[in-house]
């Protein structure tokens, strides 16, 4: 697997010696961000069967080149897969290419197809056959999470013309284009593999299949049972074995069947005019003022985009600081909603360098897991990961090194922080748990959620008319409710009276919470705890450090902040900013000198972020 850029495009590619390549279009959004471990699964599979394989961020997407604010990133993907499949025939000198695409990834792949790029085949997986009625869905899906995951807070109006969907935001540009995309009529190509997530009488996929045959073109459609599975939350999602075996099958058979298309039908791109068309590191259009390079760490374990200020920025500041951003749940390492890539992009313009990491389980390290869990996430082995990273870090000549991690990325942080004194500043946002222990693992399944979510919730007239309309499910609320008293109950008995090992110390959790910030503050770890003001990790803060966090109370480098609009994931656009606001205040924060410090420690405590006001 080798990294490659072209035309603003970061990608990988999944070396083989066959003459027949893939080129890998993925859906967009958090149907992306969901699926990165089964796609990365299904351009191993592929390689291994001999076939090359592209896999790729369109621009404005993962870890690619931005685009312009507004800009309409349906029809800059048609362009990018057509620009994949002239670097795929660069790197691989391939005779044959075949586009696999999944959702609207299946949906351009069949655009691209017919807009007149010669390719031999084109594969499918639960294709979005009506953008209208994809929308709909998608705003479905976002209303459901914004009734049952934070139905107490007042949430600004998107954008006129925008939607939100989870942590990711369709331009208006980009809406329209989906609104007017049909598939009924569009043949793709001589030969085309279906798989249908949702096979029924009233099935559009069958209904296209139907069409395609009747015009001529090869068909194989089989059901896509394992699609529910793959996507969900990246912390549950499987990846598919009998339809990745299918595609792969699928693909080779087809090499024997098809006639070549020559290499010199499609042009090569002029050099002067292609950006990124050599090399790995990624600069030019969308990259204003930063270079971002693929690194390996911890001999070869870990990758990681290290994101540094360009050339003619680096005098503003020296690049003396590295911001590490580590894995937030199952996430790879761009984080939810590409908050990590703009956060950084953005620390670099200022000055700051910053790592986005994959450990050595997720994401695009050498040798991601084929399952992943809440137990493999909060195990020791990340935590290690991390710690390995600062070293790295530390070795390459970074004078400070700051972790700055959300949920699981912040119990990460604080772990390397408390076992690696070359961590130099912490920001955990949402931190759910300072201990991971065997009931953890016990009560892993169980979504939990803060009482005051819903207590808030149930205060407020706007929630009981959603209720009544049928718009917030009552049943999943009262479950979810009598749940957290249960867990609140064995809470309270674990932190009065029960004894947790570790290390053969016995140590109960707000022992070992104490004990932590006390070693932070000794050591001089500026540290900042931010959460929701109903974040469910308050629970958890205040049975670890006091109902007051009395713990924490004198010490000089240990902090505590709430924001009313941040909610847990930071799905948000108020909330990522708000994140990274924070951010650069944190180093702010860090790099006033010890007597500004001493002088006025209120300093950083009483900063009033632009886009909220702190709680």
């Amino acid at each position: 697997m080798r990294r490659v850029v072209f035309e603003g495009c970061a990608g990988w590619l999944h070396e083989a010696g066959g003459d027949t390549g893939v080129v890998m279009c993925a859906p967009q959004g958090h149907e992306m961000l969901w699926s990165h471990r089964a796609w990365r699964h299904l351009a191993d599979a592929l390689a291994m069967s001999g076939v090359p394989v592209l896999r790729f961020d369109y621009r404005g997407t993962g870890d690619s080149a931005d685009l312009e604010p507004g800009a309409d990133m349906f029809g800059g993907a048609l362009a990018d897969i057509a620009a994949a499949v002239l670097a795929l025939r660069r790197e691989t000198h391939v005779t044959r290419v075949v586009l696999c695409g999944l959702r609207l990834g299946a949906s351009l792949a069949a655009l691209a197809a017919a807009r007149g790029r010669e390719v031999s085949g084109v594969v499918m997986l639960a294709p979005v056959v009506n953008g209208r009625l994809y929308l709909r869905e998608l705003r479905a899906l976002h209303a459901g999470w914004r009734n049952s995951m934070i139905p107490e807070l007042e949430v600004p109006p998107t954008p006129a013309g925008e939607q939100d969907v989870l942590s990711f935001r369709l331009s208006a540009a980009t809406i329209a284009a989906i609104q007017a995309m049909r598939l009924d009529d569009v043949v793709p190509a001589r030969r085309v593999l279906l798989l249908d997530a949702w096979p029924d009488a009233a099935s559009p996929v069958a209904a296209m299949a139907l069409k395609l045959g009747e015009a001529g073109v090869d068909v194989d459609m089989a059901p896509f049972a394992e699609y529910p599975e793959m996507m969900r939350s990246t912390e549950f999602a499987d990846v598919p074995v009998e339809a990745w075996k299918h595609v792969a099958d699928w693909v080779k058979a087809g090499t024997a069947r098809q006639p070549e298309v020559s290499a010199s039908a499609e042009a090569a791109p002029d050099s002067a005019n292609s950006a990124n068309s050599a090399g790995d590191a990624l600069v030019g259009e969308g990259m204003d003022g930063v270079v971002e390079h693929p690194v390996w760490l911890d001999e070869a374990r870990m990758f990681g985009i290290l994101c540094v200020p360009a050339e003619a920025n680096a005098n503003a500041r020296q690049a003396n600081t590295v911001v590490i951003f580590p894995n937030t749940g199952g996430n790879h390492h761009i984080g939810d909603g590409r908050m990590f890539v703009d956060v950084s992009r953005q620390l670099a313009r200022a000055g700051t360098a910053a790592l986005r990491l994959d450990v050595s389980a997720l994401g695009d390290s050498p040798a991601p897991a084929c399952k992943m869990s809440v137990s493999a996430i909060y195990s020791m082995k990340p935590r290690a990961d991390l710690a390995a990273a600062v070293d790295w870090a530390r070795a390459r000549g970074f004078g400070d090194v700051v972790v700055a991690g959300v949920c699981s990325g912040a119990f990460m942080g604080l772990y390397a922080a408390l076992s690696n004194p070359g961590v130099s500043g912490l920001l955990l946002v949402n931190l759910v748990k300072f201990r991971w222990d065997e009931a953890d693992d016990a009560a892993v399944g169980d979504h939990l959620r803060s009482m005051r979510v819903y207590l808030a919730a149930a205060r407020q007239w706007e929630t009981w008319q959603r209720l009544f309309r049928g718009e917030i499910n009552a049943r999943r609320l009262l479950s979810a409710t009598l749940r957290r008293v249960r867990q609140r109950v064995h809470d309270r008995v674990s932190a009065v009276g029960g004894r947790m090992r570790r290390n053969d110390v016995q140590q109960t959790m707000p022992e070992f919470a104490a004990a932590a910030v006390r070693e932070l503050d000794r050591r001089g770890v500026p540290t900042m705890f931010l959460y929701g003001a109903t974040d469910v990790g308050l629970h958890e803060l205040r049975l670890g450090l006091g109902k007051h966090l009395e713990a924490i109370q004198g010490l000089r480098n240990v902090q505590f902040r709430t924001l009313p609009l941040l909610d847990h994931s930071l799905f948000l656009d108020a909330s990522r900013q708000a994140f990274a606001e924070q951010l650069i205040e944190h180093l702010r924060w860090m790099s006033m000198d010890s007597s500004e410090t001493s002088d006025t420690p209120e300093a950083a405590i009483s900063f009033t972020p632009v886009t909220q006001r702190a709680a």
